[in-house]
């Protein structure tokens, strides 16, 4: 969909994308494991939401290379897919923080 909006003209037809997006999310409902986290731990999580946001912005940056102008105003120089990204990455950082924290909390015995 991100292609679609920097090159307007490529000939895809919209309606095939989002029955392929739609199709998708379907199937990784249905194969999903119900009652198990998607993430094992919040490091697991803090990665996947970094490096998930550097690929964003590397699509971004090359769409815009290779000559595209987004129609929707999505782009670098946008402040709100920067901002989404940070709080994410924020929340993200905390959870993990706090883990750390529990787990070496739960692994000290307290004497008295």
């Amino acid at each position: 969909m991100v292609v679609i909006d920097f090159f307007p003209d490529i000939g895809i037809n919209m309606s095939i994308v989002i029955m392929g997006g739609v199709t998708f999310i379907v199937l990784a409902f249905i194969t999903r494991q119900i009652g198990k986290p998607v993430f094992k731990s919040s490091k697991q999580e803090l990665i996947f939401t970094f490096f998930s946001g550097i690929y964003i912005f590397s699509l971004l940056i090359i769409l815009s290379l290779l000559g595209g102008v987004s129609q929707a105003g999505i782009g670098l120089t946008n402040p709100i897919p920067w901002v989404i990204y940070l709080i994410g990455v924020l929340v993200s950082y905390t959870k993990y923080k706090k883990e750390l924290k529990q787990t070496s909390n739960n692994g000290r015995g307290t004497c008295q």
